[in-house]
């Protein structure tokens, strides 16, 4: 046969080799064989090999050179056919696609595409790619398929490679519908089914049964498997008509996919259509089923050849059989195996049980087997008989009994032709050679009937040979058994080893002895009597066999020393090892013999030789698995490491001592991480043959040692103290000891948190009160004059620098988004709806990204004209960045200064510390650098004299290049000549005034916001901020008071958790009537149990009540994270179900007194706002900047009831709960409605609950033991402190009330402060006595005070101005107002009064306005600090009107219209323009008021006294209107009107211009 074979000639010639073994392996054709055996088997092999060599040469051909494929995907709807024809081109530019209609009437929708290309790896790319995969925004999944009629290999092969690269990128590699059983019975049908009684007409079958989830492209590839489809049609969701072009597929597709089992246990079912038209065809296919069922084919990649029949099957008996039939010449009698009858034992020789695992080993690898024993030059056992089933055979005697004398056993007939039947008795060696060398076959061919049976003996060493033949052979037969030569018996030769291995493989010998026919050699191998022999019948080939089995096999020798290795006890593991990486591991004897005198082993290998040399070689290389060897495990974490290191030992004992190896656990270090994460190393030195079990049992022990985390826990909670408190070290150590459980406290980063003293735990930072003691002292430190003429006025460090009031204004050049990221805040100029156009926005744009610019778009979308829009300022590492729509508005400079003085007003709330403003206006809008110098430097300086507790910096950045700019900015800043003496009167007025003593002001608390985040669900935004600070300090509407104790609780020593107290209608229970506080919020006491869970009926109370902001303190010492988001989603409950209520709280603060505990908790809010799902959407507006999750506390054991025990055992220690009572004489100070200031400033700082007993001067403190003596501590400190205060502070004001001292700066007289003008009043009584000395020092020796001369001078500047004295002017109280006595009447005083004096009365309803309407009650607002201001704004007002338009009138009673929510507020802070809510806001930003009512007038209806003044017509521009008077250079108009003839709307700036008199109610 031609070595290069095309295709068709392939086919044919597997096609023969079929037939051809099928014919060897069917009984039927053995007369036909019979001519020629040898010749068979050698056509087969040549065969054989031209098949194999045909096979691999295509396999690489394919596998390396281009071949066109067609795919078919599905799943395309018509919306994606453009994407898809893209898809596929961008992978293969050249590929071919055809689109057609999808064959299922049901999806019409779904297109099929025949995509064509020309190499292997174009058609996996696609499959690869395109498999399941969604083409915008279509529903489906894409298939891809291998056509039906692709060859089976190249399917397979094409499909390993999909597979091997999909697995590589973790995904699935699910392939077509294709079933290599349908294959098989397909090719059998073709074979099977006679083609002439089909028709090639249409042919329709029905399938049911089909599983819903099988889609319909898969069911038309299954069934296109078994035959050419012409259509398919679904009938109902599980049934289907299915129509083939011709009658013979139909019948192929019956016998396929009947009973096919798509789904398991769920086969579908196919019949025919016409049952009555084609019963013959049903018939056919029943026939062939059945023959399908008798003769399975076993599956196999390549050409598929019959099972080879056994050679030498176990013996049987056969009983005489009727003339004609032959006996069977397969049939050979084989001695026991060694399995059975090999009872010896070695020392140091594998045992019994492992030899027979040998045996049963190899009959997995006998035919790899055969290959490595060479018999001849040119061929092998194993080419011979690569045929031979797997199966090791075991011997058995044959059981059929006869007599040990010759029988005869004659027919019914005489004749020559009868048959009869006669037992001989032979030695079982001569019974062997009988079989081997083929007497039968022999005497057969000489032309004699006969054959042989063998059977047993009553000897052992003897069986019987039972021949069947004629009477006329019979004589030849006895004449050719009766001359067979003597057996010759003898291994010659061969070693002892080569033996004994071919006793111990019973198929090693039969494939020799197989071997040994083929020569036509008359001996071979028995194994009898424990024994193996070489028989033969003649000497010669007797040589030739043992020379044959010498060169075959060989026996050679491995000495391995035990001084390096550790497998002194394990030479079986040892040897099993080795058996293991060899390529053929069963085909070779290993005997072991220890040598205890040198202290090694001797390995004696015994099989063919080329095994033999590559165990010599595997032994060599895998006695270094014996070594010691030193390793260690790396992925066991810190806890688990722990855990094993203290109450494991017993564990890893047990492993050292059955293994023979050392393990040692890595010590914890001071900078190891807690976390289960973080892995020590176990060491471990064994031998490398226990390597993985030993790492496999350590993490089997590992793994069941049970991790329970409790995390952000605060560190002021009660584990938190006991954690890290050393007096109770040893109970924990002692409680870890009793439950083996180890319980480990960290960070939030994993750091371990050591013990510490109780002192220790206090809190360490600075406390709002902490500086309490101080107030009562002045700095005594005397500064160090200088030359005070060679000092310049202005206070300024530099040009570029002046500071004014604390506050820092600075000139930088460079970019305002590279300086910018230096401050808190960056002003932006934008333009509305194109956010990233202008110089400076487009500069911010490139820094921040698409991110930023999508941040813009949501966030300022809504934003107007006269607004500012807040962004985050993550992009550029500030808090945010303001933006001011300058390029859209009119860009004049008025405008832009409002915007500013916005931005610095906003800046001060948000509690910012610096602002970055850039010279808007200066580019290409082409305003005058100077004007805008000017500008922006007036409004920065106007803020910096106001007071700004928050904001100290400002600065201008300034473009680098930009030389003409910097130098108006500077001159700005500088000052002209006008303006420098203005700016050094203002300094100078700063320096000769305010006194630089430390005051109750400058260490008054501030509450330090923390964290920020921001709820646009609704029209008003609503706010959650966490301060540290104390919660009286708060800025807010209300504040929850939570240590207003029931008596239920007060009279309980032992505290209960708070937060977990589930009783909310406790909270409803204990709620206390609001009271008003002196700083203008609500105080709501409540008891703390059952607060956060009746938090709704607070926050329901609050709302009620008008209230737009709440401060909650501490609502529990053991609140943690869990409690923060269970607050944070009462919250948002709240905010939707007040979606729509305008008068619902837009402010949480959250104000804690420890640093570390508010740090914790602002962390905990952001967490849960970034990091959890929320209901709402959620902005940070400020982030923590140092996160503080609190700890974390692990908890380590071998199950949950040691940590359960653990816990339980630790709420028994120290920390208690305790009640401490005092008394001091200071309570009586503390007037009863400002108890709540004491009680939380001590919950703040302390987390004690201080309530007054009945005594006045009684008190009783509820907390831990070390908390009440810092409470007490505490209050000690006050008390003392309070007495000196309170004494100084009315010495200090009483002077100022009746002697207040100014300073003549210019043409103005200038206040001195409290501190300075108490010095001076002081000194000058002294004076006054005593004229001798008239110089005295005051302000801590900064300035010298001449009563002589009358002159003050700052020592540090040599700044000198006159003094005077002035006694101040009283205020009048209104004579209608009600009180007790004037000393009532003072600052914070307010209060509501019915008017029932009926002159007054009468008075009030002579106003023109409310003639015709019924007044139900007139209600007078007495608030003394609104009346007060307005009454000194009243005096401003009226000296302008006097000075610049004299006559105009002053003053005007008007009404104002508001919410009856909005009245009260109104009555206790007065107005704010800020805040109107004038829907009509044509006449510009401000407080509106009428002359007239209209019909609908609101809830709530004032009438206020207003400073009208000088007024001037609105230009209706709805911008703030900035008109200055007429005649003036800087004031501006008082008020602006709606016409100026006949105005009657005013709408006035100035907060203090109006004073609310009274509340009408009206019916």
């Amino acid at each position: 046969m031609a070595d290069n074979v095309n295709a068709g000639l392939f086919d044919d010639l597997v096609l023969k080799a079929k037939q051809l073994c099928m014919e060897i392996e069917d009984a039927s054709g053995l007369p036909q064989l019979e001519r020629n055996p040898t010749q068979i088997s050698e056509t087969i092999q040549d065969l054989k090999d031209k098949i194999n060599q045909e096979i691999d040469q295509r396999k690489d051909e394919k596998a390396t050179t281009s071949e066109t494929h067609r795919l078919f995907a599905c799943g395309i709807e018509d919306r994606v056919v453009p994407e898809f024809n893209n898809k596929v081109k961008s992978l293969v530019s050249d590929a071919d696609i055809v689109l057609t209609s999808y064959i299922c009437s049901k999806k019409a929708t779904w297109n099929l595409a025949q995509v064509t290309v020309k190499s292997n790896e174009d058609a996996c790319k696609l499959m690869i790619k395109l498999r399941g995969l969604r083409l915008g925004s279509s529903n489906l999944a894409l298939r891809f398929y291998w056509p039906v009629e692709k060859e089976y290999n190249k399917r397979l092969f094409l499909n390993n490679l999909v597979k091997a690269r999909m697995e590589q990128l973790n995904r699935k590699a699910n392939g077509c519908f294709y079933d290599k059983t349908i294959e098989d019975k397909k090719a059998f049908g073709h074979r099977n089914i006679v083609k002439k009684k089909c028709k090639p007409i249409r042919t329709n079958v029905i399938i049911s049964g089909i599983p819903a989830s099988m889609h319909q492209i898969e069911l038309f590839h299954l069934v296109n498997q078994a035959g050419i489809v012409f259509s398919l049609k679904m009938i109902d969701t599980n049934t289907a008509c299915v129509t083939y072009l011709v009658q013979h597929d139909a019948c192929v597709a019956l016998l396929c996919l009947d009973k096919f089992e798509i789904l398991i246990n769920q086969p579908i079912t196919v019949k025919f259509e016409d049952t009555e038209g084609t019963k013959h065809l049903m018939n056919d296919v029943t026939k062939t089923r059945n023959l399908w069922e008798d003769k399975k084919y076993v599956h196999y990649s390549g050409p598929r050849w019959p099972k080879q029949r056994m050679v030498n099957p176990k013996p049987t008996y056969n009983k005489p059989q009727a003339s004609g039939i032959k006996a069977n010449k397969s049939k050979m009698y084989r001695p026991k195996s060694v399995s059975q009858t090999r009872s010896y034992k070695l020392e140091g020789r594998l045992q019994q049980s492992d030899i027979k695992t040998e045996q049963e080993d190899l009959s997995t690898s006998n035919a790899s087997l055969n290959t490595y024993i060479q018999i001849d030059d040119d061929k092998s056992i194993g080419e011979e008989s690569s045929r031979i089933p797997p199966k090791v055979k075991q011997f058995k005697r044959p059981t059929a009994k006869a007599g040990n004398k010759k029988s005869h056993y004659i027919s019914k007939s005489n004749e020559s032709h009868s048959k009869i039947q006669v037992e001989y008795d032979f030695p079982l060696k001569t019974i062997f050679l009988i079989q081997q060398c083929h007497l039968e076959e022999k005497l057969r061919k000489d032309g004699m009937t006969v054959s042989f049976q063998y059977t047993d003996s009553d000897c052992d060493d003897k069986g019987k040979l039972i021949v069947q033949t004629t009477a006329r052979d019979q004589a030849s037969i006895l004449d050719k058994l009766l001359r067979l030569p003597a057996v010759i018996d003898q291994c010659g030769g061969l070693s002892k080893q080569i033996c004994l291995y071919l006793a111990q493989y019973d198929e090693v010998r039969e494939l020799i002895n197989k071997k040994f026919q083929d020569l036509n050699l008359e001996a071979g191998l028995v194994y009898i009597d424990q024994s193996i022999s070489v028989v033969a019948f003649n000497s010669g080939d007797h040589d030739n066999v043992i020379a044959k089995l010498q060169e075959a096999f060989d026996s050679q020798s491995v000495k391995l020393t035990t001084e390096d290795f550790n497998f002194s006890q394990n030479i079986d593991m040892f040897l099993s090892l080795v058996k293991k990486n060899m390529s053929q591991s069963t085909g070779v004897l290993l005997e072991p013999e220890l040598d205890s005198e040198s202290s090694s082993y001797i390995i004696t290998v015994t099989g063919p030789r080329k095994l033999v040399a590559d165990a010599i070689i595997v032994i060599q290389d895998k006695k270094q698995d014996y070594k010691v060897l030193n390793m260690s495990i790396n992925d066991i974490c810190i806890l688990k490491t722990q855990y094993l290191k203290l109450y494991g030992k017993e564990d890893i004992s047990a492993l050292e001592n059955k293994y023979c190896c050392q393990i040692e656990i890595e010590s914890i270090q001071d900078s190891d991480v807690f976390t289960p994460q973080f892995c020590k190393t176990i060491k471990i030195k064994c031998s490398q043959t226990y390597k993985d079990e030993i790492i496999r049992q350590i993490h089997e022990i590992s793994d069941g040692i049970m991790i329970q985390k409790e995390d952000s826990i605060s560190l002021y909670s009660k584990i938190g103290r006991l954690c890290r408190c050393s007096k109770i070290k040893s109970k924990l150590e002692h409680g870890q000891q009793e439950f083996q459980c180890i319980m480990i406290s960290t960070d939030h980063q994993g750091k371990r948190l050591m013990n510490k003293s109780a002192a220790d735990l206090k809190d360490t930072n600075v406390s709002m009160d902490q500086n309490v003691a101080s107030v009562k002292s002045n700095v005594s430190k005397t500064p160090t004059f200088t030359n005070a003429t060679s000092e310049p006025l202005l206070l300024n460090d530099s040009q570029d620098v002046r500071i004014i009031n604390n506050v820092t204004i600075k000139l930088i050049k460079g970019t305002i988004e590279n300086e910018g990221t230096n401050c808190d805040v960056i002003v932006n100029s934008i333009k509305l709806e194109a956010f990233n156009q202008g110089k400076i926005a487009a500069a911010l744009c490139g820094v921040g990204g698409s991110n930023y610019e999508r941040d813009c778009i949501m966030q300022l979308r809504m934003l107007s004209v006269d607004d500012i829009g807040c962004t985050s300022g993550n992009f550029f590492g500030c808090k945010s960045v303001y933006h001011i729509p300058f390029l859209s508005s009119d860009g004049s400079l008025t405008w832009l200064g409002n915007r500013l003085k916005d931005c610095l007003i906003r800046a001060e709330r948000e509690s910012m510390n610096s602002i970055a403003i850039p010279t808007i206006g200066t580019g290409g809008i082409g305003l005058d650098a100077n004007d805008v110098g000017k500008e922006m430097m007036q409004v920065a300086m106007t803020f910096a004299r106001g007071t700004s507790r928050n904001l100290k910096e400002i600065h201008f950045i300034i473009y680098p290049t930009d030389s003409n700019c910097y130098a108006a900015f500077q001159q700005a800043l500088t000052g002209s000549s006008l303006d420098s003496h203005t700016h050094a009167n203002q300094q100078l007025v700063e320096l000769l005034t305010e006194s630089v003593n430390v005051g109750e002001s400058e260490v008054k608390s501030d509450c330090q916001l923390l964290f920020k985040a921001q709820c646009n669900a609704s029209k008003v935004p609503v706010d959650i901020h966490v301060y540290h600070g104390t919660v009286i300090d708060a800025k807010t509407d209300a504040i929850i008071d939570v240590t207003a104790l029931c008596p239920d609780h007060t009279t309980k020593d032992d505290h209960i958790d708070i937060a977990n107290y589930k009783d909310a209608a406790h909270t409803s229970q204990t709620l206390k009537r609001p009271q008003l506080s002196e700083s203008s919020y609500s105080i709501y006491p409540v008891c703390p149990y059952g607060c956060l869970a009746g938090m709704n009926t607070l926050l329901a109370c609050i709302t009620t009540r008008g209230e737009k902001s709440v401060a909650l303190p501490l609502l529990d010492i053991e609140l943690n994270a869990s409690d923060i988001d269970k607050l944070v989603d009462l919250i948002e409950t709240f905010i939707v179900n007040h979606l729509q209520d305008d008068n619902s709280i837009r402010c949480f603060d959250f104000v804690i007194g420890y640093q570390d505990r508010s740090s914790e908790i602002a962390t905990w809010m952001q967490h849960k706002i970034t990091n959890k799902s929320l209901q709402l959407k959620w902005t940070i507006v400020q982030q923590v900047s140092v996160q503080n999750f609190g700890m974390d506390v692990y908890y380590v054991a071998k199950d949950k009831t040691a940590i359960t025990n653990m816990k339980s055992k630790m709420m028994t220690y120290d920390k208690k709960w305790a009640r401490q009572d005092m008394a001091d004489d200071y309570f009586k100070t503390i007037q009863p409605k400002l108890w709540y200031r004491l009680a939380l400033k001590m919950w703040s700082m302390y987390s004690t609950i201080v309530t007054r007993q009945n005594t006045a001067t009684d008190i009783c403190i509820f907390g831990y033991d070390s908390d009440i003596l810092s409470t007490i501590s505490h209050i000690h400190k006050l008390s003392k402190v309070y007495l000196e205060k309170n004494l100084h502070q009315e010495s200090q004001q009483f002077t100022a009330d009746t002697a207040q001292w100014y300073a003549m700066i210019g043409s103005n007289k200038n206040k001195f402060g409290v501190n300075l003008n108490y010095e001076i009043e002081k000194y000058y009584n002294v004076y006054c006595k005593d004229k001798t000395n008239k110089i005295f020092h005051v302000d801590c020796n900064t300035k010298i005070v001449d009563y002589e001369n009358m002159t003050i001078k700052d020592v540090t500047k040599g700044i000198e101005a006159s003094i005077g004295k002035s006694i101040a002017e009283e205020i009048p109280i209104p004579d209608n107002w009600e009180y007790n006595t004037k000393e009532d009447i003072k600052d914070g005083y307010y209060d509501l009064i019915k008017v029932t004096n009926l002159q007054e009365i009468s008075q009030l309803s002579k106003i023109p306005e409310l003639k015709g309407l019924t007044i139900k009650k007139f209600i007078r607002i007495q608030n003394w600090n609104l009346y007060r201001r307005y009454h000194i704004r009243k005096a401003e007002v009226s000296e302008a009107v006097k000075k610049y338009k004299p006559g105009t009138q002053v003053e005007r009673r008007l009404f104002h219209v508001t919410d009856n929510s909005k009245l009260n507020a109104v009555c206790k802070n007065g107005f704010d323009r800020d805040f109107s809510e004038m829907t009509d806001s044509a006449l510009g930003t401000g407080t509106y008021f009428t002359t007239q009512l209209s019909q609908k007038f609101g809830d709530g209806l004032l009438l206020v006294r207003v400073l009208t003044g000088i007024y001037t017509q609105s230009s209706f521009s709805g911008k703030p209107n900035l008109s200055i008077i007429p005649g003036s250079q800087s004031e501006r108009v008082h008020s602006v009107v709606d016409d100026a003839n006949i105005p009657s709307i005013f709408v006035v700036s100035n907060d203090n211009a109006a004073y609310p008199e009274y509340i009408l109610e009206i019916n």
